[in-house]
């Protein structure tokens, strides 16, 4: 069963490999969106621990990453577009 969770990540120098954290990032199936420079909400039958330790090949010693379940109880700033995606692809009953 897939779940929502939130991926929030820091690659401090140096050997900053973004691409390859989004790369494993869409890689753990399910939907994803990227809403803030390094934070993701995702929905995925993957554990988080399963998330970090697929992320953690992509990160450095000096890197910072944290990964949450969420529940819907949630508000912020963003598009239409955004909140659209979240509401059907993140917070959906699938």
């Amino acid at each position: 069963m897939s779940k929502p969770y939130i991926i929030s990540y820091d690659l401090d120098e140096p050997g900053q490999k973004y691409e390859q954290v989004k790369k494993t990032i869409k890689s753990f199936g399910g939907s994803y969106i990227k809403i803030q420079k390094s934070v993701w909400l995702v929905r995925t039958s993957l554990s988080p621990d399963d998330m970090c330790n697929q992320l953690q090949h992509t990160m450095d010693k000096n890197d910072s990453l944290f990964v949450c379940e969420l529940v819907h109880n949630y508000q912020g700033l963003a598009s239409k577009e955004t909140w659209k995606f979240i509401r059907e692809n993140i917070f959906s009953d699938n």
